[in-house]
């Protein structure tokens, strides 16, 4: 049975075999609140990698027993980076955690050529997933933190991730709609020509796994009534599991007015590398947090 609401991922990983954690510069202590609730959770292991005196005294400030817990002690979060990624790298670690430290370092160890764990040819993406009191099923999203304004290729890829993600959730053929500000093939608007192309490869088969449909406004994505006012005939329509947006003011707008108006809980991870990236916004709660490290220990 598909994966419905994101609670569900907590309850299948505490019966799963239990994947390992690298937080990079974990002295901080919104995630190191997430951390806590994981292990408590009993659904991750951890390796905590960072200053060890600040780690200890937030987990001390926190009730956060460290007992069985390896920390790796580096005081400068660029190197605390670098030995995280090699712990994926070495197969010590599973999934990759962002803690304190700046996004452009942690990227940076991430796509390093050398060190990095980014397949050769690999594009990152960010997958957010959403749950909505108001839509029937979980909202697959692309992409809200990574690519700014996706090209064709790119957003082939953001599709394909869209589907495996989906995949893992047990959704056997998720209904992927490309989005755009109307149904309708605009002369003078790449987006839509994209859009449009995508689907024939869809219904072509040269994406598998899927139903894609494109272009289409939002409405039309998630809102059978919509579809129906406007005779719009569609396999995706009123019926999305995921969505690819545009560019990345659309889809970060999109996470965000659904998260605050809305109350949807969410999950993200970046995907594209050789394990699951954890990588949340200093805003986002510690429900979020943990979420995001569940799917991505899930999904990895």
């Amino acid at each position: 049975m598909p994966v419905t609401k994101l609670e569900q991922v907590l309850e299948k990983l505490k019966k799963a075999e239990k994947k390992t954690i690298a937080v990079v510069a974990a002295e901080e202590i919104d995630i190191l609140n997430a951390v806590k609730k994981a292990i408590n959770e009993n659904i991750v292991r951890a390796i905590l990698v960072g200053n060890k005196e600040k780690i200890q005294k937030i987990a001390e400030d926190i009730n956060f027993d460290l007992t069985n817990i390896e920390i790796i002690h580096e005081k400068e979060p660029k190197k605390s980076a670098y030995i995280s990624v090699k712990l994926i790298r070495e197969g010590k670690a599973d999934v990759l955690v962002k803690g304190m430290v700046s996004t452009a370092d942690y990227l940076r160890e991430i796509l390093n050529k050398q060190t990095g764990i980014l397949p050769p040819k690999a594009i990152l993406s960010h997958v957010t997933i959403l749950e909505f009191p108001t839509y029937h099923k979980l909202l697959f999203v692309s992409d809200i933190a990574v690519i700014l304004q996706p090209d064709l290729k790119q957003k082939i890829a953001m599709a394909n991730y869209l589907v495996d993600i989906a995949h893992k959730f047990e959704i056997k053929e998720p209904k992927v709609a490309m989005l755009n500000c109307s149904e309708k093939i605009a002369m003078d608007y790449q987006n839509s020509y994209d859009a449009a192309i995508i689907a024939t490869m869809s219904r072509r088969k040269q994406l598998k796994g899927a139903i894609i449909d494109g272009p289409m406004a939002l409405d039309l994505a998630i809102s059978k009534k919509s579809c129906q006012t406007k005779g719009f005939i569609s396999p995706v329509g009123g019926d999305a599991d995921a969505i690819v947006f545009g560019n990345i003011e659309a889809c970060n707008s999109f996470y965000k007015a659904g998260v605050y108006l809305a109350n949807a809980k969410m999950a993200g991870i970046i995907v594209g590398a050789k394990a699951p990236v954890v990588l949340t916004s200093r805003s986002d709660s510690d429900e979020s947090k943990l979420l995001s490290i569940a799917v991505a220990a899930f999904t990895g």
